[in-house]
Parts: C-alpha cells; sequence; structure tokens
C-alpha cells in the first residue's frame, strides 16, 4: 500500500479494491448460469444459433470466414449459418488438434449430447465457431453438437483428417515447447527448428492458420509482430536483442521429446535446485507445499526472463518476513544457484553455468536497479559496499 496516501484514503482504496473483486465474482457467476441455462430435447442447429446474440453469430461468420454478411439481420444470419456450417465443419476441423478433436468426436460418439469438463475459454472456443452449446438437459449439465453437424463430423473423420490433425497436434506442442524454452521466436527460427524435429518442410500458411486458431484455446502462448512469444513475456524486443547480441551462440539443441514434455499444462522442470529451494521454504515457514512451490515457480519466471538475483531477493522480502542475516544470507544462497541453473529466456534456453562452462557465453545485460536490505542496519545496500551475504566481497562484486 502507497504509505503516502492517509488512513482514510488507503481504507478507500481497500474498499474499492473489495468492491471490484466482488463485481467480478458476480460477473462470472451470472455468466456461469446463463451457460448452463435448461435446455430442450431439440438438437437442432439454426433453433441452438436463435438462442445466441447477434455479435456472437457475427463471431461464427468471422471464423467460417463468410464475407458480404455484414449487413444480415439475425435471422438472416441465422439461416445463413445453419445453412453453411454443416459444409465448412471439415475446414475448421482441418485446423485443430487432438485434444479439440477428440472432444467433437467424444460428444459426437454420444449421440451429440455429453459433459466434458471444460475451462470458460475452452468453451468458448467451440461456441465461437458454432460448433458446441450449453445447457442443462434432465438437470445435468451438457454439450450439445447439433445433430447436423454429428453427421457432418462422421461423414469428414478420415484417414486423411486425422493425419492433418496429427500434423496440427505435433506443430503445436513444438511450438509450446520451443516457445517455453526460448521465450521468443520468429517465423524463420520457428519454420527452421520445425523442419528439424519434424522433417519435412514448413507449410508456412497452413502452420499460421493452425496456431492462429489454437492460441483462443491455449493459453500459455502469444502472437507477436515477429512470430509467437511465451505468455508470460512482456518485453519481447528485448528477448530478441539479447539473441541477436548472442548470434555466435546457436539455439540450445532441446530434443523433440524435450520440446513436447514442455508443451503439457502447468509444466515446470523439477531441478535440483528448485526442489531444494522449496524443501529451504517449506522447513523454515508454515506454509503448504502448493505455496511453496508456487513462490519458487514464480522465481524461476523472474529468472528466466531476465532479472538478477537481487531483484528476485527483493520480490520474495516482498512476500514473505526474512527476519534475521543468517535467513537472508540462506535465500541469497538458494537463489544464486537457482539462477545459475536455470534455463533462461534471453540466453537461448542455456543456463548460465553451461555458458560459462562452454566459454561461448556473452555477459548478460544489466537489470534494472533493485534495492537490496542490510537487515542488521536496516539500510539500502550500496555497490561498494559489504555484501549482506557475508562474502567479505563488495556487493557489486558478489550478489550485486
Amino acid at each position: 500500500m502507497d504509505k503516502s496516501l492517509n488512513a482514510a484514503d488507503q481504507r478507500r482504496l481497500l474498499d474499492a479494491l473489495e468492491k471490484a473483486k466482488g463485481s467480478r465474482k458476480k460477473m462470472a457467476a451470472k455468466e456461469e448460469e446463463q451457460r448452463w441455462q435448461p435446455s430442450g430435447e431439440s438438437a437442432d442447429l439454426a433453433g441452438c444459433l436463435a438462442k445466441l446474440t447477434k455479435g456472437e453469430l457475427s463471431a461464427i461468420r468471422g471464423h467460417l470466414d463468410i464475407k458480404g454478411a455484414s449487413s444480415l439481420k439475425k435471422q438472416e444470419l441465422i439461416d445463413l449459418l445453419a445453412d453453411k456450417l454443416s459444409a465448412m465443419l471439415p475446414v475448421l476441423l482441418s485446423k485443430m488438434d487432438e485434444a479439440r478433436f477428440r472432444i467433437l468426436k467424444q460428444v459426437a460418439g454420444r449421440g451429440g449430447r455429453a459433459y466434458l469438463p471444460l475451462e470458460p475459454e475452452q468453451l468458448e472456443y467451440f461456441k465461437q465457431r458454432g460448433l458446441l452449446f450449453t445447457g442443462t438437459y434432465k438437470g445435468n449439465r451438457t454439450l450439445l453438437l447439433p445433430q447436423p453437424l454429428v453427421k457432418s463430423f462422421e461423414a469428414a473423420d478420415s484417414p486423411a483428417l486425422r493425419e492433418t490433425v496429427r500434423r496440427n497436434t505435433e506443430w503445436i506442442q513444438l511450438t509450446q515447447g520451443m516457445l517455453f524454452y526460448y521465450g521468443v521466436l520468429g517465423l524463420a527460427h520457428l519454420e527452421s527448428l520445425l523442419k528439424q524435429h519434424t522433417g519435412a518442410n514448413l507449410n508456412v500458411t497452413a502452420y499460421l492458420a493452425v496456431m492462429e486458431d489454437a492460441l483462443p484455446y491455449y493459453d500459455n502462448m502469444k502472437r507477436t509482430a515477429h512470430g509467437f512469444a511465451h505468455y508470460r513475456v512482456w518485453d519481447e524486443n528485448k528477448v530478441l536483442e539479447a539473441h541477436r547480441i548472442r548470434a555466435d551462440v546457436p539455439l540450445y539443441p532441446f530434443t523433440k521429446s524435450q520440446l513436447k514434455l514442455a508443451s503439457e499444462p502447468e509444466f515446470m522442470e523439477r531441478s535440483a535446485a528448485i526442489q531444494a529451494f522449496t524443501g529451504f521454504i517449506k522447513k523454515n515457514y508454515e506454509i503448504s507445499a502448493d505455496a511453496a512451490e508456487h513462490l519458487v515457480e514464480e522465481c524461476v519466471y523472474a529468472i528466466r526472463s531476465g532479472e538478477m538475483p537481487n531483484q528476485v531477493l527483493e520480490f520474495l522480502q516482498s512476500q514473505m518476513d526474512i527476519a534475521d542475516l543468517e535467513l537472508l544470507k540462506a535465500f541469497m544462497a538458494h537463489i544464486m544457484i537457482l539462477h545459475n541453473s536455470t534455463r533462461q529466456w534471453e540466453l537461448k534456453g542455456y543456463t548460465p553455468d553451461e555458458l560459462s562452462a562452454s566459454g561461448s557465453g556473452k555477459a548478460a545485460a544489466p537489470a534494472a536497479k533493485a534495492d537490496v536490505i542490510d537487515l542488521t542496519t536496516r539500510k539500502s545496500v550500496g555497490r561498494n559496499d559489504p555484501c549482506p551475504c557475508g562474502s567479505g566481497k563488495k556487493y557489486k562484486k558478489c550478489c550485486g
């Protein structure tokens, strides 16, 4: 909280934040209630489309790339989409990966009605393409694939389509894995790496169509002016500039299996340094294993994005009560080991230890200044002061 605010202003600010949080919860609850409204027996496509707003229908039209229909009235748009969707379903399927294809296959295989536990953004993905509709049927939450689409799906499901879906899955997984380790990649690098890992030339047009269609469904990557980036990269130009500075350093040669593993949701490398730091926090604080792991994971992402050890310590000082100098030293020791063993975006997927051992790395760009407090004196540590870790060296020659 900003200490320049008086007590009354701070109270008003806290009240406003609580009200905003309460409003978001109410809005989410209202959306959830609306999503699972009772639905009737009918599995008619036009009837399902009629329950959507004009804006939602326009979104479906956009995903189907139907031109010259922006001026249509709602009923005219419903009739047009009901007529076009079944015929255009194979085009939509040709952009999907196995996860999304399998969801539609499961619902179609159960006669067009089934319940699968999907996240709101995943449900929205299918809704915006006019494929799955949510509701409560006979007292149970249900996903509905209208009967015309069930028949169209069954007709389109072929070995050729399944091979396209398999190819898309590999493209998406490899891209997610590469962004996890490298942070940002331009299309030229992506094309070269995908050719290397798949053994085939990349159809860039098809690849971009597949990736653009995947972005709303997966929340771990984003489109950039240059190509694609991991969702936690805040400054893509900074990462790309660091890659340019190290032009003589090749991207770390991850294997195909390593990249696919890194594409899995919530993936985080469980290195010895990470496990040791997590155990240290759990030992010294009354904190759950999940909370300790989350703190260390945030430290890893800070390091991965280029933060220096003193900035990581500053983050932990803001989150935890580091009560004495000995504890501070222990924290800094763990942070240094974690920093030097973490694969970093600006280092092209290498750890500082690996680049140091190879002798091929250039020094990291200086990070923004972040104060570290010496707990014995309660004063900010200057660059020429003794390092608070107790090494005897000047701060600028040690942890700074």
